[in-house]
């Protein structure tokens, strides 16, 4: 069986120093000559000193020891057992401080439990209030340290779910891009040139080109709402689904019908995509395409002339009903036609104001006469300098010139 002593000493708080503690006791029997002083009571002050050390010191000591007592329960009973455990210690500590001070500084005439009885009270009531002091500061801190050790707890879980969650990000990025053409395919007649910045790890933009035959080129962008995995999750599924919709029988229109009707019965309720489907045919050098609810296309003609092919039909996958049609742009020699997301359009400088379309034809002025991969270049410079590199939304960009 261990030691009382020695296991007070294990036990005791990381808080309590030996000397401060002495230097509080010394301050205490100061305050107790001051209040013998104010009542005009007669005592000794070495007497006092003394006692209030020994009765301070097997305190403290006793305190500690009996800890396993109350130390843990909740509140109110580790009050009321420490008070119980206070009050039974207080009398035994100054009825050990009383002896040294009966054989010194009493005559021997008086009776020692005359003594004790006289100064016990106010002995007492010194003890009961210095140890309650103790301990609401010993609880206090204990409950600090809990506290601090539970928020410790729960930031280093916190950094291991963020370092999990990254890593799953940067997975299912590294997957995101084998999804998208390594390479893009070329058709004669044509230079084409991509580009996809994403904002995050993972994106909801989705750019794809494709020979349909040996003459015509399937060219797709589409930008999926919301952000994060699910707008990812959602990018893979709609990659799967074009892949599965395209051939060389199934014209723009009727392939956004076909995806606006998977995606309707399949995507969560406010989910949505906007996409652009065309395809570029070689020998008529014709553009036939379907824009639904896609940023416009730009195309700059080879005279400086900037059109903007429209189309008005619906966003996918929110109505199933809704109808899509075919149209057509006539692309002549020296055209540069750009098909793009609106993490480009959007991308925000510190003034807070847009990139927009009038930034962006500059760019394709300036860069024209170096063909699609020169346009390319220069447009995400342009972009990325625009917004000094912090992207709020995925950026992507076909461009196709004429040759």
């Amino acid at each position: 069986m261990s030691n009382p002593i020695t296991s007070a000493k294990l036990r005791t708080p990381t808080w309590f120093n030996v000397w401060r503690f002495q230097l509080m006791l010394f301050l205490v029997a100061v305050c107790v000559r001051i209040v013998y002083w104010i009542f005009n009571t007669n005592g000794h002050i070495l007497a006092s000193l003394l006692g209030t050390f020994i009765v301070g010191n097997v305190s403290i000591l006793l305190i500690f020891a009996s800890r396993p007592l109350f130390e843990g329960r909740a509140r109110p009973w580790n009050w009321i057992g420490y008070l119980c455990v206070l009050l039974v210690i207080g009398i035994l500590a100054n009825f050990l401080a009383e002896i040294p001070i009966y054989l010194l500084f009493v005559s021997r005439g008086i009776p020692f439990l005359t003594v004790f009885l006289e100064d016990f009270p106010f002995s007492m009531l010194v003890t009961l209030i210095f140890g309650v002091l103790v301990f609401a500061f010993d609880d206090s801190h204990s409950r600090l340290e809990e506290r601090n050790r539970q928020l410790q707890g729960q930031v280093q879980l916190g950094l291991m779910e963020r370092k999990a969650h990254l890593s799953e990000l940067e997975q299912a990025g590294e997957i995101q891009m084998h999804l998208l053409p390594r390479e893009t395919p070329q058709l004669p007649g044509f230079q084409i040139a991509c580009a996809w910045q994403p904002a995050n790890s993972v994106s909801g933009d989705y750019f794809d080109v494709f020979p349909l035959d040996k003459d015509r080129l399937a060219i797709c962008l589409a930008d999926v709402s919301g952000k994060g995995m699910a707008a990812a999750l959602l990018m893979a599924n709609l990659q799967a689904s074009v892949k599965a919709f395209a051939s060389d029988t199934v014209s723009p229109g009727a392939m956004c019908a076909r995806l606006n009707t998977a995606l309707s019965d399949n995507i969560a309720p406010g989910r949505f995509v906007t996409l652009f489907y065309g395809i570029l045919d070689a020998n008529t050098r014709v553009l036939q395409y379907e824009n639904a609810g896609h940023c416009l296309p730009l195309l700059v003609h080879a005279d400086g002339a900037v059109e903007f092919p429209a189309a008005y039909s619906g966003v996918l996958g929110l109505f199933s009903h809704w109808t899509y049609s075919d149209r057509e742009q006539v692309l002549k020699p020296g055209d540069s036609l750009l098909l793009l997301t609106d993490g480009v359009l959007e991308a925000s400088d510190a003034k807070e104001e847009e990139f927009g379309y009038q930034r962006l034809i500059a760019s394709v002025m300036a860069s024209r006469e170096q063909g699609a991969h020169g346009i390319r270049k220069k447009v995400l410079e342009d972009v990325t300098a625009f917004c000094e590199g912090h992207f709020q939304d995925d950026a992507s960009l076909i461009v196709v010139t004429v040759l």
